[in-house]
């Protein structure tokens, strides 16, 4: 992946946080990918089977297992907002049969989130692999809601402030950061209503009484978008959705330097040999770039999107720092 086309995409400038300089620092192994893999691979997913991660990392699991001639263990440990898993995959063997399939949380918002409480540090005990797929989150309203655009929901949230509520999946999750960032940047004031996942905040716009509108990610409400249960009003990347073609960025609709998204990446232990690392990111392209694969992923509502390590070590570096702003001025606690 280009490293133009990965700015268009993310809409943030390539950029490493303080001390980000060590996601590079892989240290060199002797022949390490001539031996490698010896063994099954362990891929570690943070939530349970059926999300985004989880599909991801079966996609690229099961080609890999096919190619390489070794199992791929999909070990899915929900729990502690992805601390659980990522802390298994830290404190295992650095040679490549561990690997991590996290996210924008675990890797890009916990950091300040949960700041000198983690039990491991992203840019010190991890070795960025590859970025996998980037979904955009879809704002949506009630079709009931009196908004029928972006513009006239900027206008409702400054005329009746903290009156109308926006749904989330949880306190710290991209879309309750997303919903912060939208109130930072248009000066609104809205009520935040945090779900425990997907389906239930789906539920809840799908009502439209507790919650009239909310940023919630493309896989829970496409459905009801293509029905017309729910209102989309826009994107949160900076790029269309292929599946939504239609539906504007919020740049587009006038939310200038908007711009979220849920991404999921491959990670492995600080000290895996560079050799390892560059034989896995090799085997993940390769994987995503394959017609089949890269079409029943996108159908998944994510555009795929695959990367050197240096691209990923970057691009985790400037989501790091933006969202640690958004938490810092909204002043998010987790639970």
């Amino acid at each position: 992946m280009k490293a133009l086309w990965f700015a268009a995409v993310t809409g943030s400038i390539l950029m490493l946080a303080p001390g980000a300089e060590h996601l590079l620092a892989a240290p060199k192994g002797k022949d390490a990918s001539e031996r490698f893999p010896e063994r099954p691979i362990r891929f570690l997913v943070p939530f349970a089977p059926g999300g985004n991660t989880d599909i991801l990392a079966r996609a690229v699991g099961a080609r890999m297992s096919e190619n390489w001639g070794r199992p791929v263990v999909i070990d899915n440990r929900p729990g502690g907002a992805g601390v659980l898993a990522t802390e298994i995959v830290v404190r295992g063997t650095p040679d490549g049969h561990t690997v991590l399939v996290g996210s924008t949380g675990e890797l890009a918002i916990n950091p300040s989130l949960f700041k000198g409480r983690l039990p491991y540090s992203v840019d010190k005990d991890l070795a960025p692999v590859s970025l996998g797929t980037i979904s955009a989150l879809l704002l949506v309203a009630h079709p009931a809601f009196p908004v029928k655009d972006v513009k006239q929901l900027i206008a409702l949230g400054r005329s009746k402030p903290d009156v109308h509520a926006y749904a989330s999946v949880g306190i710290g999750s991209p879309m309750h950061l997303s919903g912060e960032l939208f109130k930072m940047l248009t000066g609104t004031r809205f009520i935040h209503v945090p779900y425990k996942g997907g389906a239930p905040a789906t539920t809840a716009l799908l009502g439209g009484q507790e919650a009239q509108f909310g940023f919630i990610g493309m896989g829970p409400v496409l459905p009801h978008v293509q029905a017309g249960r729910l209102r989309s009003l826009a994107i949160s990347t900076s790029r269309r959705a292929t599946l939504l073609p239609n539906v504007p960025t919020l740049q587009e609709a006038g939310v200038a330097d908007f711009d979220t998204s849920i991404w999921f990446a491959f990670l492995a232990p600080a000290k895996t040999p560079r050799a390892v690392i560059a034989k896995l990111n090799a085997e993940i392209n390769r994987i995503l770039e394959l017609p089949d694969v890269r079409g029943y992923l996108v159908r998944t509502g994510v555009e795929v999107a695959p990367s050197t390590p240096e691209e990923l070590a970057r691009f985790i570096g400037s989501e790091t720092v933006k969202y640690s702003r958004i938490v810092e001025v909204s002043g998010t606690r987790a639970d």
